[in-house]
């Protein structure tokens, strides 16, 4: 799986490189070895004005083809990491079971009406 993780307008702390690690391993174990590459944007949309302003948005390839992403904005960059980690695992199963509800039905079983 390849990884790239970048903060936009700040300095990516360790901390929160090691938040994004947890959620990104929470994500593999959910889904399996099925990420081929994953990447990660932090930002601060006001800089140092505070506010409702620092998002995460993440964007995940899998091996079936699938690209799916995830976001949020909060006031704590901890809780929208874990928030858009979170929407991304339920857009992936979403996608998963509209895949599987989809299936075409055997040749030759049309519906009738009546």
């Amino acid at each position: 799986m390849k990884i790239d993780v970048q903060a936009r307008r700040f300095t990516l702390t360790d901390g929160l490189r090691a938040a994004v690690q947890r959620e990104i391993g929470r994500l593999a174990q959910a889904t399996g070895p099925r990420i081929t590459r994953i990447s990660v944007r932090l930002f601060d949309v006001n800089g140092t004005r505070g506010g409702l302003d620092k998002g995460c948005l993440v964007h995940a390839h899998f091996d079936d083809g699938l690209s799916i992403v995830g976001t949020d904005v909060d006031s704590d960059l901890y809780r929208s990491v874990s928030s858009a980690f979170d929407k991304l695992l339920r857009s992936r199963r979403a996608s998963v079971s509209r895949r599987q509800t989809r299936r075409r039905a055997p040749p030759g079983s049309r519906l009738v009406a009546a």
